[in-house]
């Protein structure tokens, strides 16, 4: 495995970590956003959180892929 082709597998290794930490904010705020409701709490400051974990899932999402496709490049 050549130098670059291995550097390219570990940033695919750290952006699938991150993709997989971003999807568990994401799924921990979903339930405190539905906890909140179910109590007829306010949850506007949750609900605005769950949308910044949802806009940081996506972008982790897109950066993994890319890389994904760099490596499918190298074949």
């Amino acid at each position: 495995m050549s130098a670059k082709r291995a550097l390219l597998q570990r940033d695919i290794e750290e952006a699938e970590s991150r993709v997989h930490r971003g999807q568990r904010n994401v799924d921990h705020q979903r339930k405190i956003v539905s906890d909140l409701e179910r109590e007829n709490q306010d949850a506007t400051i949750a609900k605005a959180l769950l949308r910044m974990f949802e806009k940081a899932l996506a972008v982790h999402v897109a950066d993994r892929d890319q890389l994904l496709k760099e490596l499918a490049g190298r074949g």
